[in-house]
């Protein structure tokens, strides 16, 4: 970009510089495959369909790099078959670094992937794309959906309760965080949730690699590693190519896995986090997370982690979520305020 643009969400909130620009994805739209940006490739050997996905929201650019660069370099599948795909286009075509509120159209694309919601909507630019998308990821045997998130999280996974996903994102181990969904779904089911990949019986696997801030250089990198890792454990890429791309080595790492137990929805416009933007924060019972107008958002349980704080949440909608460590590693120094001392109240 010509000039360096900071984004400040709001008060006592981050400021993240953008760097990272979209590019034009018009020589991508014809595809092989009859869906406008979805590109599909066969090898001669047998084995599985792998999808990689990109702008799941159209704000969300790391993925796009990841994709745009695996079609110009021309990577193929050593066996199986191999998608990758621009899903939203129509909502990153919108995209302004000074107001990047543009991770959809007309509703979130990742809300949707359900029989009963698809059937009621025809109309909306998300449901059409996901009508078109939908014959296609419906015989994906292992799809990685890239995106990144707002706030600087370190990289994680988000994955079913299924023990099938778990082995998945235990093998691949890049990032070596993971969270698992709640049983729930108050806002909508994302692409991981289709059919495919829910059925309790099924062997198909979709996951979500949350790979650091929207619009830090990093944030492409950690995408780049972790696609590489995961074309390489599905038997897509031979690990000798995949160095060749810039691969770095795996070592054994423990995983964080976590789980969300409850949503914090707000009352009020007053809102103010009191802890690390960062998330994975860990509190004890009754301590103060942040404020609700004059409310205090008190931890309901010892050892309740602060998960995905949200930008600029308002009164009815979701600020972060509660969850629980379910492995019984460590905490990080993240569990500390921005001050390093526990806020009390």
């Amino acid at each position: 970009m010509s000039e360096a643009v900071h984004l400040q969400v709001g008060r006592d909130e981050p400021v993240y510089p953008v760097e990272l620009a979209p590019e034009d994805l018009g020589p991508y739209r014809a595809s092989n495959t009859g869906v406008d940006h979805v590109h599909h490739f066969a090898a001669a050997r047998p084995g599985p369909h792998v999808m990689v996905n990109a702008l799941t929201h159209g704000n969300e650019l790391c993925g796009m790099v990841v994709v745009k660069r695996l079609l110009d370099l021309g990577v193929r599948p050593r066996r199986g078959r191999l998608t990758l795909s621009f899903a939203n286009v129509a909502a990153y075509e919108r995209f302004d670094p000074r107001a990047p509120e543009c991770r959809f159209v007309d509703r979130d694309f990742n809300r949707l992937w359900h029989d009963d919601v698809l059937a009621a909507d025809t109309t909306s630019v998300e449901a059409r794309r996901a009508h078109e998308m939908r014959p296609v990821v419906a015989g994906v045997d292992r799809l990685l959906d890239l995106h990144s998130t707002w706030h600087a999280l370190l990289p994680f996974f988000v994955l079913a309760r299924l023990p099938r996903s778990r082995a998945l994102a235990d093998e691949l181990a890049l990032p070596a965080r993971q969270l698992l969904l709640p049983d729930f779904r108050h806002e909508g089911w994302h692409l991981i949730d289709d059919t495919p990949f829910s059925r309790p019986d099924g062997t198909a696997v979709g996951l979500i690699a949350e790979c650091g801030q929207h619009f830090a250089r990093t944030t492409a990198d950690t995408a780049w590693q972790v696609t590489l890792r995961f074309l390489v454990v599905c038997g897509t890429l031979d690990p000798d190519d995949a160095r060749r791309l810039g691969a770095l080595p795996v070592g054994p790492t423990p995983v964080a896995r976590f789980e969300i137990v409850q949503p914090v929805m707000l009352r009020s416009d007053r809102y103010r986090l009191l802890a690390s933007h960062a998330g994975f924060v860990e509190f004890r019972a009754g301590e103060v997370a942040g404020l609700d107008g004059d409310e205090p958002l008190r931890a309901p349980f010892d050892g309740a982690i602060l998960l995905a704080p949200r930008p600029r949440p308002r009164a009815g909608q979701q600020a972060f979520a509660w969850g629980r460590r379910v492995d019984g590693a460590p905490t990080s120094a993240l569990s500390r305020s921005p001050a390093g001392e526990r806020v009390r109240r």
